[in-house]
């Protein structure tokens, strides 16, 4: 059954049919988790805990997969381990380590990532040059309000921050209107 199919009848309410294809996924956690210093029941009631993130994530309406369905399975199973893992050792060599398994690029968040620069570029192109330049003082160059005031010539530092206020609202709205548009 391939991914969509099973990301509908979770959508649809049939998890018990989705439960029993992406429970073929098992073998591979418990490996996981074994490896890594667990136990087969810890490896299950991990894996549980996976399934209900990951029906809980597919049923949300904003949903989309980047990647398969099982490596976003795979993704969220060794992230719950790791941080099981890190609350019981509190160990800072496992957080490097454990980060070696899975790449960014397996898991879409580069994807996610290109996207959300590119709809930042669209912002920055549409808001005011006045906006453009206090950003990038501020956020770019971190200036301080007191130099982007000095610079830019406001009265007050109080005055530089209002309009730092006022640019962020214009930039949200530039961002909701296009969000609108691509609905």
């Amino acid at each position: 059954m391939k991914d969509q199919e099973i990301i509908l009848k979770i959508q649809n309410g049939e998890h018990d049919n989705a439960i029993k294809i992406l429970y073929k996924e098992f073998p591979k956690i418990k490996t996981l988790i074994v490896s890594s210093g667990g136990n087969k029941t810890q490896a299950r009631e991990n894996f549980h805990d996976s399934l209900i993130l990951l029906i809980e994530k597919v049923s949300s309406k904003d949903f989309k997969l980047t990647s398969k369905l099982s490596t976003y399975l795979y993704g969220i199973n060794r992230l719950l381990w790791k941080n099981k893992l890190r609350k019981k050792n509190n160990s800072k060599e496992l957080e490097w380590s454990d980060t070696l398994i899975l790449t960014n690029e397996d898991l879409g968040i580069e994807e996610e990532k290109e996207s959300r620069i590119q709809a930042l570029e669209s912002v920055l192109k549409k808001i005011s040059d006045r906006c453009r330049e206090i950003f990038s003082r501020f956020y770019f160059h971190k200036e301080t309000m007191s130099e982007i005031a000095n610079a830019m010539s406001f009265s007050s530092v109080n005055s530089a921050k209002t309009q730092k206020y006022k640019c962020i609202e214009q930039a949200i709205r530039i961002s909701t209107s296009s969000n609108l548009k691509n609905a």
